[in-house]
């Protein structure tokens, strides 16, 4: 490695078959009906010499138009989380062929190239950048010591050994010192270019080769790499 020097509604209920699915909305929706029916069939056959109480008529018309009011704002809710989700597809799909940044240790080893940026709280006397592969094995260790600020270095994908690793998912560790042997505060960025947008979840999410990443991770969108 070397110096480039410069992110459901349903629910089951328990029966003596197995578990039964119920949609809220559906029940609600149903509750309504049935509402709406049994209070009509009162009405229309009520004793004439004795009718309905006009405070309970009122109090049912109530808890009538309060299951009315439920069902609509539900209705409104749904329409709100399709536009969102319809939004969201659209900005990932902006995404397509850029090169995105995040904070992570997981980062994206493309056509043997891979990109990590390392911002140092004070000056790093002493500090390594580690790399291990998907297994957890260590593949990789350099020297990336350095003043106060971001460094930005590049991967050529190779091992210590000068072995010319697949491309994939890698992890990143840097571990740094300041003069005195204390701990120097790190923060690690790495970035690839967005190959695709699975849109098959709730939220879609980007994909940088192997590699998943919600578009909440991203925080920054980089001209090149």
């Amino acid at each position: 490695m070397t110096d480039a020097v410069s992110g459901s509604n349903n629910t089951t209920t328990p029966t003596s078959s197995g578990t039964k699915t119920s949609n809220p909305l559906s029940d609600l929706t149903n509750n309504y009906t049935t509402f709406l029916t049994l209070l009509t069939t009162q009405l229309k056959n009520q004793d004439p010499t004795s009718p309905m109480d006009t405070n309970q008529m009122t109090q049912q018309l109530v808890q009538m138009s309060s299951v009315e009011q439920q069902i609509e704002a539900n209705n409104q809710l749904k329409s709100i989380q399709s536009t969102l989700a319809g939004g969201q597809s659209s900005q990932a799909l902006n995404y397509l062929g850029k090169y995105v940044e995040m904070e992570g240790d997981k980062f994206p080893l493309q056509n043997s190239t891979a990109n990590v940026s390392v911002t140092y709280g004070g000056t790093a006397a002493s500090a390594t950048m580690s790399v291990y592969d998907s297994t957890g094995a260590l593949v990789s260790s350099t020297d990336v010591s350095g003043a106060a600020g971001t460094h930005n270095y590049s991967w050529d994908g190779k091992d210590s050994s000068g072995k010319v690793l697949p491309d994939g998912t890698y992890s990143v560790k840097v571990t740094a010192t300041d003069s005195s042997g204390k701990a120097v505060n790190t923060t690690v960025k790495v970035a690839g270019k967005v190959t695709g947008v699975d849109m098959s979840g709730t939220t879609p999410t980007l994909q940088m080769g192997d590699m998943t990443v919600n578009m909440s991770d991203v925080t920054t969108v980089l001209a090149g790499a």
